[in-house]
């Protein structure tokens, strides 16, 4: 009979918690199968057994683990008393917020069993729901209508692009699961500016507040890790090692959400130098999805110089979003608003604000 022991996961936590059984208790299980998830405070990671034969839990989901602990014992099959039929190869678990949203928004099992996962997770599920096909049917003619482009009286059809029935994808998902929040603070961007013209000049290239504000963002991760958070179930929240900042681009082609990865290891310069890219790719539509996926948090971008306020929507899988408006002249300086929704369940109003002023100084003291 052999033991299941919690690994060493990292230097800063003498204990993690048992997240959830992917093999029940006396269900057959395979060498190398995956059979427990344990959060740590900084991610979650994957427990698998080294043996075949049948899994006898010795501790429940939810419960504390320590460092070396043994959850599980494995037994010969032999050896042990019968046990029910494990599940069919290839089929994952469902944890119950996972099935419970799935039932929700309708979505075919058959795309809830192609996920390349062995555990199917909320999160697993919202970025399903962004993802799903939309039926398109057919508009019914109205009554006397004589043209196949005619709609109710006085009015034409007209079909949105397909990038148009994403963005609404995940905008009604948005809505439909997240209890967002949302703050706003005014920020002197005076001095941001004046950087971001002195690198323009010394670098030859570009630069503009919004580099200055990713960065700026990507350097919180390690102070306000739920802000960059998953949301798991309920209980449990994915934190995760790295801020990948996903930025919106919209030239009028469709929007575009590219995402920074490894935000705070990149200088000024480099995010400058990725935007100028994802703005070329978004005039030719040629963004590779690599750099479409992977974002835990996303700043969206308002340009028009008449904009005060913009409230964006917080991607499904994540916690927060940014909005920055364009500099306007308030009597003798230079202001911008950056507004902040944020998923309720994973951050509160009082992060919220701390992580808004974190940044207004942050762009207040640019040099």
């Amino acid at each position: 009979m052999a033991e299941i022991r919690v690994p060493k996961l990292n230097t800063n936590d003498e204990a993690y918690v048992l997240l959830e059984w992917a093999v029940a208790d006396g269900a057959r299980v395979r060498r190398d199968e995956v059979v427990a998830s344990v959060e740590t405070s900084k991610t979650v990671e994957e427990l698998v057994s080294e043996h075949d034969g049948v899994l006898t839990h010795l501790v429940s989901a939810g419960s504390d683990c320590a460092p070396g602990q043994p959850i599980a014992r494995v037994a010969a099959a032999h050896d042990a008393v019968a046990s029910p039929p494990a599940p069919a190869s290839g089929v994952p678990l469902i944890t119950a917020p996972a099935q419970a949203l799935i039932d929700e928004l309708g979505i075919d099992a058959a795309r809830v069993r192609a996920l390349p996962v062995k555990v199917v997770r909320r999160a697993d599920v919202e970025r399903l729901g962004t993802s799903d096909p939309p039926t398109v049917q057919a508009p019914v003619p109205r009554a006397g209508a004589t043209a196949a482009g005619e709609g109710p009286s006085g009015t034409s059809l007209r079909a949105l692009s397909g990038n148009q029935r994403a963005v609404g994808r995940t905008v009604s998902l948005s809505h439909r699961t997240i209890p967002a929040a949302y703050a706003a603070i005014k920020v002197d961007v005076g001095r941001a500016t004046t950087a971001a013209r002195e690198l323009t000049r010394r670098l030859r290239k570009l630069v503009g507040l919004p580099d200055l504000l990713i960065a700026a963002v990507a350097r919180l991760h390690e102070d306000f890790p739920l802000c960059f958070a998953t949301l798991l179930d309920e209980s449990t929240a994915a934190v995760p090692d790295s801020p990948h900042v996903a930025v919106t681009i919209d030239l009028g082609t469709g929007l575009y959400v590219p995402v920074i990865k490894d935000a705070h290891r990149k200088t000024v310069e480099e995010i400058a130098g990725e935007l100028a890219g994802f703005r070329k790719s978004a005039q030719h539509g040629g963004f590779r999805q690599e750099q479409l996926d992977g974002g835990n948090i996303v700043v969206t971008l308002h340009h028009d110089p008449d904009i005060v306020m913009a409230v964006p929507i917080v991607f499904p899988g994540q916690a927060c979003a940014l909005a920055l408006t364009s500099p306007q002249r308030e009597g003798e300086r230079t202001v911008a608003v950056v507004g902040l929704a944020y998923d309720h369940r994973l951050v509160n109003g009082r992060d919220a604000v701390l992580f808004l002023q974190a940044l207004k100084e942050a762009l207040e003291t640019a040099s």
